[in-house]
């Protein structure tokens, strides 16, 4: 991971196609005496089952900050957690999200933003990733 500077497993359909994609891409380059740049995959995992779904990008290491609404009586539950490891969110879930919300929290996960509070950081939740 090229991200986190050390090998990881990362099993998931998603990383199974990116990867694939990435050996093509450099074996052919090797053909042609040309080189690729570095496979630079941000983990993500997901699960979608009728009108509901998850997203999850990152790492969940570190501290764990909860946010939104998991009350469970909630029609439509939008909720999420941020994982922060020194200073920094590493990772972020969200379930309920919408489209570009779940575009946000990956720029997030990728970026690992400076977070000053992690009581601030909940009082924010999801504003805090579409702000990016």
């Amino acid at each position: 991971m090229k991200m986190y500077g050390e090998m990881r497993r990362i099993e998931h359909a998603d990383n199974a196609r990116k990867s694939a994609g990435q050996a093509v891409k450099a074996i052919k380059a090797a053909e042609e005496g040309k080189t690729v740049p570095d496979y630079d995959y941000l983990p993500f995992f997901y699960s979608r089952f009728f009108d509901l779904s998850w997203e999850f990008y990152g790492d969940n290491v570190g501290e764990s900050v909860i946010f939104g609404d998991t009350d469970p009586k909630t029609p439509k539950p939008k909720f999420g957690t941020y994982w922060v490891k020194d200073g920094k969110v590493v990772g972020v879930f969200l379930e309920g999200g919408t489209k570009e919300e779940y575009k946000a929290i990956a720029k997030v996960a990728r970026a690992q933003p400076s977070v000053e509070s992690l009581d601030v950081l909940s009082k924010e939740g999801l504003s805090f990733a579409t702000k990016f």
